[in-house]
């Protein structure tokens, strides 16, 4: 019998390579096949988790930006504090003002943590982007362009403008008084 494994072996050693491959293992088709699901599997798996991703950032956007339209609705509000404090000047030892001092300087702190900000420049040459010219002033020494005075601060909301600070900007030398730069005012 070792006589004749051994001729099997040679026989196998001198044999057509090109038989052996045609002749599939059942094993190696198995593997193939098996790795070509895992590549599925994988390429699912991962289309699942981009579209979970995709999913979670539309709704923390849906959360976030659905606080806006409480935040521009409380605008007006800070406008009126401001008023109310502005109006008060020259009475801070009144109890009320103070009281109103708080209340507004509270809501203001809660604003700020929700990621609001003020847009309150001056001195700084004017962005449509973050400003709205509400008028002109010639004579101010300051470079045309220039925001001279803010009317009505605006507000930002992480990444958003949601009101634009309305400004009077510096004008030429030679004009002579302020005018209206936009056409929401009416004469």
């Amino acid at each position: 019998m070792n006589a004749r494994k051994r001729g099997e072996a040679a026989d196998q050693e001198h044999a057509d390579p090109g038989l052996e491959a045609e002749v599939p293992d059942p094993a190696i088709a198995e593997l193939t096949r098996l790795r070509a699901r895992e590549d599925e599997l994988l390429r699912a798996l991962a289309e699942q988790q981009n579209v979970n991703r995709r999913r979670r950032q539309e709704m923390d956007a849906a959360v976030i930006y659905a606080q806006e339209e409480l935040v521009r609705e409380l605008l007006p509000v800070l406008d009126d504090f401001e008023r109310a404090l502005k109006a008060m000047e020259g009475k801070a030892d009144e109890p009320i003002v103070s009281g109103i001092a708080m209340i507004y300087d509270r809501l203001v702190r809660i604003l700020e943590k929700q990621g609001v900000t003020a847009i309150r420049p001056h001195g700084v040459p004017f962005d449509p982007a973050l400003h709205e010219a509400v008028a002109e002033q010639a004579g101010t020494g300051l470079a045309p362009g220039t925001i001279v005075e803010v009317v009505q601060p605006g507000y930002r909301f992480r990444d958003r403008v949601l009101r634009h600070a309305k400004v009077i900007v510096a004008g030429p030398s030679g004009t002579a008084a302020p005018e209206p730069t936009t056409s929401g005012a009416s004469r």
